[in-house]
């Protein structure tokens, strides 16, 4: 096949159009022409839609360069360097982007490639390279997949003060989430197993419904949603589908193993409430007041006192005109079933207390040293909260199976890794921390 210009091809639609219109006319008014002579109607002949003629005008449209032109890819590079236990580090992100340009002129993006994170290492520095860690579920882990996301929060950890606790947190933290990955791994593949070939149809057609209302939600197109997750989450659209099939699955799988031994009885909300009857019938607070003067350095300030009492101002008001701190608050106790008399006081005190009203100055107990004046300040009383109140019933019933859920969930795991996992997990784990260590920490 003869390749033809733009141009040119434009051209002769533009003329084979204008020839057919013009035939089309010429057959319409003999059909709507009778009366005329047939000599009068010009004939048709092939060549007329072959090579137009000359008298019909041509159009030639000349495309931009640009909209002819293949789409472009540009590359941003931003570099910065990190202190890390007082060694700079030089770490460069980059990310691509496919763009062209339409015929308005406006440029689109058409995709967005995912970042890809360097980091440069000096002379003399060791790095130990990519390298297969184990196997969960004949899925390799490999050291910089596993790392790639977490190494801003091992940076952050590293650059701690605290040396001692910096690298106790470090080997924590590697370890609670290679524990995440490794447990996320095996329940998906164990969702995936039991999965029926129905319900393996209806997963695929969710996730392309999912798909669908995610680039709808970013922007209408995909290279719009692809530019928002990478931006947002680092994720290209297939990883967020994969991300969101995975939870999915685990969440499935967990509900039909899982829910049915976390079951709450009634039974089990009576003995959880009688346990901590305490926690919600909590006994009253006694807020007791004191005013303690020396005898021989405030005397002027004993003889205020005594004659505020004799006027019959309240505790509260003699202490603002004293100016003490949290008007005269000495302590707050919890108000046993007994009253005044179980709480740690001496006699002394607690007769002076047990018959007061609240914010009433009682009489000063003189000591060789100093004068002391009593006053009960407040009892406060919280509601107390029965077992036959609703939102303690909810609070108690969520709590348990909260705790069975982990019990539950810890349980099947185990059996989980004794069927799945093909390497020795301790090994997998040491073997992190080292290429962590060697890394990251100096």
């Amino acid at each position: 096949m003869r390749s033809v210009p733009a141009e040119c091809s434009v051209a002769s639609r533009a003329a084979r159009g204008a020839v057919c219109g013009l035939a089309c006319g010429v057959l319409l008014a003999g059909c709507t022409s009778g009366n005329r002579a047939d000599a009068d109607a010009r004939r048709l002949e092939l060549r007329d839609f072959s090579t137009p003629s000359a008298e019909l005008p041509q159009d030639a449209i000349r495309m931009s360069p640009d909209v002819l032109a293949g789409p472009t890819v540009e590359v941003a590079v931003v570099e910065e360097s990190v202190d890390v236990n007082g060694r700079r580090l030089d770490v460069a992100e980059a990310r691509g982007e496919v763009t062209s340009r339409s015929a308005d002129g406006r440029r689109e993006v058409d995709a967005v490639t995912p970042r890809a994170i360097a980091v440069e290492v000096r002379e003399g520095q060791t790095w130990p390279v990519e390298g297969l860690v184990g196997q969960v579920n004949g899925r390799p882990i490999f050291a910089d997949s596993f790392f790639e996301p977490i190494e801003d929060r091992i940076l952050q950890i590293c650059a701690q003060q605290d040396r001692v606790e910096a690298r106790r947190a470090l080997v924590e933290f590697v370890r609670r989430m290679f524990k995440e990955a490794v447990d996320s791994e095996l329940v998906v593949a164990e969702a995936e197993s039991k999965l029926s070939p129905e319900q393996q149809q209806g997963l695929f057609a969710w996730l392309r419904s999912m798909q669908e209302e995610t680039i709808a939600e970013l922007g209408g197109s995909r290279a719009a949603a692809e530019a928002s997750l990478e931006e947002e989450r680092s994720l290209t659209l297939d990883e967020f589908m994969r991300e969101r099939r995975d939870i999915a699955l685990a969440r499935k799988l967990l509900n039909e193993r899982i829910e049915p031994r976390t079951i709450v009885s009634w039974r089990d909300v009576q003995q959880e409430y009688e346990l901590r009857k305490a926690e919600f019938n909590p006994p009253p607070t006694l807020r007791v007041g004191r005013i303690r003067l020396a005898a021989q350095a405030d005397a002027q300030s004993i003889e205020l006192v005594k004659a505020r009492v004799a006027e019959g101002k309240t505790f509260s008001q003699i202490a603002a005109e004293l100016k003490l701190p949290e008007g005269g608050l000495w302590n707050s106790f919890d108000l046993p079933a007994d009253g005044i008399a179980g709480l740690p006081f001496s006699d002394a005190i607690k007769s002076r207390l047990a018959a007061l009203e609240v914010d009433r100055v009682s009489t000063p107990m003189e000591q060789r040293d100093f004068i002391t004046w009593y006053a009960v300040l407040a009892i406060d009383r919280a509601p107390a909260r029965s077992i036959y109140d609703r939102s303690v019933q909810l609070q108690l019933e969520n709590e348990i199976k909260g705790r069975r859920e982990i019990i539950e969930r810890e349980r099947y795991i185990a059996t989980l890794r004794s069927r799945w996992v093909t390497d020795d997990i301790g090994a997998m784990e040491r073997k992190l921390l080292e290429i962590c260590l060697e890394r990251y920490w100096r």
